[in-house]
């Protein structure tokens, strides 16, 4: 009888209901029919993800889906890759009518969602090529970026009425993602979504909703809770993790925190210590090499793996800091630290021990030397594998000598009895296998793994750093957030940052109250009847009004910059205001400081030329449109950088950054941009100096033949002292500037950045000082000044002596 059952169900279960006394066939997915005598059209597919982003949970929602965007089947996965990175999925999705219908093109889209932030990632396309075969195959390898890709398009073809449009990352094919309660290809058709309110709604299959569950909820409506977390059975601070709740009540995985590794995170990772002596310049990070020698004997055609095992970490080196550190749980036999092209033997050991603690110096004594320092030129030509026998004479030659490495293959050690143990050593690095570089400004990127990677970091060229590579400090207009970010400790309080940073404070506040008082006695001198009648005075009241604001951005922009590296000011809708706004503002307001300051030198020079023939209200009536030119053709060349100004969220130093990435023809641009608006109105100000002296000197010397051109030189040098002084003094402060951006192509580390901070507070000096530049060397602005302070004075008596 039970073999007659399993008979009448093909490859399905029989089953018997009671209560209608038949018995009933429960199909698998592959089959269909009373009797699974029918097998369904479908789409099998076999899947592995891969991704960099070892640690964050994905759900990836599998979908068949026809042209006019109806869903047929879908399916879901949950993954993260530092567990499931080896997995395949074989699963079927199936048409939803049987037969399909031939008239249809199909393909499967793949979305993946960030799960721990319930929040949509990116989506993948793959099209049925072959929709005539009732049974169709893919295997698929999904690459997932690192980081989330911005698909959202501006120039999509197609009208999405509820939703967005999208590009796929493997495609030029667009897409709508409808809102909750739309679905369709322009997200036009109403539907009611019964996912609980805390999941996400992407569609409809057979008139059910596809709901993403938040974490701690699954079901196919998110309605049920998980329960294998509540107790949280992760040791040391590790997060819990659920896994497929339909499998199993115990299935679960622990995110481990920094330190730790193990089912519930209960085993201690090493802690391995990098000291350096003092004669060794500290550098901005380091390549940790570690190398893992197998024991167990080899077959002939395992040879290949005769060779030990490397895994590369990079660590870090703060600029407040003398050492670093770094936590490692697998068994290794030797350390090897580069850095600077410089490779140093740090640990040896013939037999793995594990010890929770290890201190390790780096010394000049353990420096690996390259052949090229110790073979000659012919013995350095020579193949490979005849340089070899030679490689025993550097150990027996120079009894100091730890370590050699020939080229990017071997590298030796020299033991006790000083003869060379060498192995394959590939200096390479491991990059992502993805095609997607996590790493800006072409840093390398490096896994300790090929296949699970669970640690990944960025080896930056020179010029840039940051966790990702994305601050530099090449040329004009240097960033404070790349010049003085990284000497700030986040999470510390005021008294505890490094003395730069503290001094830099004080910097600001001291140029900040100079700034403003010296801005309102410009304003009060330059406002006066006289002062105002002439061009020179419209541009050098503009001037002190710009100097204030300019001085007012800066101090906001340097206690907002300050705060948020001290992890006090979170607020990201704030942050990204500021960050948008404020280095567009002061880069437009020293901008035009400068160049109002050049137009100053030009009309002086026009005076001398002119003479009598000079008109004081034309100029005047010039001097307001060339101002009020000055500020929409300024801010308009600036408006750029707000544009691709942008937070980015540094897990890895827990701070957010403000930057900026422009592709290469924009930053061709901004580069011209700032060096025009630096050096055009330094060139002015440099000419007018020559120019006056010349003009005047021709001018009387015409008169008095009796003297020598030098002499009338030196006597119109002193004569016009007060117009020559200004424009000196705002030459002499931009050339700091401009020598460092000349001498010093960038700030190669973050340690060496005392120049770059005096420079960029430098070019803050000129706003600061109007009243001193402009009014101090003036017989003419210094009484204007007495007489305007004069008055100022006897309304402020008689308003005390009404009272």
């Amino acid at each position: 009888m039970k073999n007659n059952l399993s008979a009448l169900c093909n490859r399905g279960i029989p089953i018997y209901i009671d209560g209608l006394k038949k018995h009933y066939c429960l199909c698998p997915p592959a089959y269909f029919g009373y009797q699974c005598e029918y097998q369904s059209q479908r789409v099998s597919l076999t899947l592995q993800f891969r991704t960099d982003e070892r640690r964050t949970m994905f759900t990836f929602v599998i979908m068949l889906i026809d042209e006019n965007a109806n869903i047929h089947s879908s399916e879901q996965i949950d993954y993260i890759s530092i567990r499931n990175c080896r997995k395949k999925y074989n699963f079927y999705l199936l048409y939803s009518t049987q037969p399909k219908n031939f008239n249809h093109t199909y393909y499967v889209r793949i979305d993946a969602y960030d799960r721990l932030k319930m929040k949509y990632y990116v989506s993948m396309y793959y099209p049925i090529q072959y929709s005539f075969l009732p049974v169709h195959s893919l295997s698929l390898r999904v690459d997932i970026p690192i980081r989330e890709v911005i698909t959202i398009s501006n120039t999509c073809p197609l009208k999405c009425l509820h939703g967005q449009c999208r590009y796929f990352l493997n495609s030029d094919k667009y897409f709508c993602q409808c809102f909750d309660g739309y679905s369709g290809m322009l997200c036009f058709i109403k539907n009611s979504c019964d996912c609980s309110s805390d999941s996400i709604c992407i569609g409809v299959v057979q008139n059910r909703s596809i709901c993403i569950c938040p974490l701690g909820k699954f079901g196919p409506r998110c309605y049920l809770k998980s329960t294998v977390c509540i107790s949280n059975p992760c040791l040391n601070s590790g997060e819990c993790i659920a896994g497929d709740e339909k499998i199993a009540e115990t299935d679960y995985y622990c995110l481990c925190p920094e330190g730790f590794m193990g089912l519930i995170c209960e085993k201690i990772q090493t802690k391995i210590e990098f000291i350096f002596e003092k004669t060794i310049p500290i550098p901005q990070s380091i390549l940790i090499h570690f190398f893992y020698v197998s024991s167990k004997p080899r077959l002939p055609e395992e040879s290949h793996l005769a060779d030990p095992m490397r895994t590369t970490l990079i660590s870090k080196i703060k600029s407040y800091e003398n050492s670093t550190f770094i936590y490692y749980g697998r068994t290794f036999h030797l350390i090897f630290v580069e850095f600077n092209e410089h490779r140093y033997l740090a640990f040896l050991q013939q037999n793995s021990t594990s010890t929770i603690n290890i201190s390790l110096k780096i010394i000049p004594d353990h420096h690996c030397a390259s052949i090229k320092e110790l073979f000659d030129e012919h013995i350095q030509a020579l193949p490979r594998w005849h340089r070899a026998k030679y490689y025993h004479v550097p150990c027996q030659k120079h009894s100091s000598l730890a370590c050699f490495y020939d080229n990017d293959y071997f590298m030796c050690l020299c033991d006790i009895d000083r003869n060379a143990n060498c192995f394959k050593f590939d200096y390479k690095p491991v990059y992502s296998y993805l095609g997607w570089n996590y790493c800006e400004n072409n840093g390398q990127y490096y896994l300790d793994n090929d296949t699970c990677p669970t640690s990944s970091s960025c080896f930056c060229k020179e010029c840039y750093f940051g966790s990702r590579c994305h601050l530099t400090t090449k040329g004009f207009g240097l960033s404070l957030d790349a010049i003085l970010g990284y000497s700030i400790r986040p999470n510390f309080s005021f008294s505890k940052q490094p003395i730069i940073v503290k001094l830099s404070t004080t910097g600001t506040i001291l140029i900040f109250v100079i700034a403003i008082v010296n801005g309102i006695l410009s304003i009060i001198t330059f406002q006066t009847k006289r002062s105002f009648d002439r061009g020179c005075g419209v541009y050098l009241f503009a001037s002190s009004i710009t100097s204030c604001i300019t001085m007012t951005i800066f101090a906001v922009k340097f206690v907002v910059f300050l705060l948020s590296h001290m992890s006090i000011i979170t607020n990201y809708s704030f942050l990204k205001s500021s960050c948008i706004c404020l280095d567009m503002l002061l880069k437009s307001l020293l901008a035009i400081g400068d160049w109002l300051n050049a137009c100053v030198s030009i009309e002086r020079v026009l005076t001398i030329q002119l003479g009598i023939k000079f008109n004081k209200l034309k100029s005047k009536q010039i001097a307001k449109k060339v101002v009020f030119g000055i500020y929409l053709v300024v801010f308009a060349s600036f408006i750029y950088d707000s544009v691709y100004r942008r937070l980015l969220d540094d897990t890895e130093e827990q701070r957010i950054w403000c930057i900026v990435r422009y592709p290469s023809s924009v930053q061709t641009f901004a580069t011209f941009n700032n060096s025009f608006h630096f050096l055009v109105p330094l060139s002015i100000n440099f000419i007018s100096i020559a120019s006056i002296i010349i003009l005047v000197a021709r001018q009387k010397s015409k008169i008095r033949k009796q003297q020598s051109y030098k002499q009338h030189l030196w006597e119109q040098f002193h004569e016009h002292k007060h117009r020559l002084l200004s424009s000196f003094i705002l030459v002499i402060i931009a050339l700091p500037r401009l020598i460092m951006s000349l001498i010093s192509s960038c700030l190669k580390s973050a340690r060496n950045s005392w120049l770059f901070v005096c420079s960029y507070f430098i070019s803050f000096i000129p706003p600061s000082l109007i009243f001193i530049i402009f009014v101090l060397p003036s017989e003419f602005y210094r009484k204007e000044f007495k007489e305007a302070t004069a008055r100022i004075r006897q309304i402020i008596q008689t308003q005390f002596r009404r009272e």
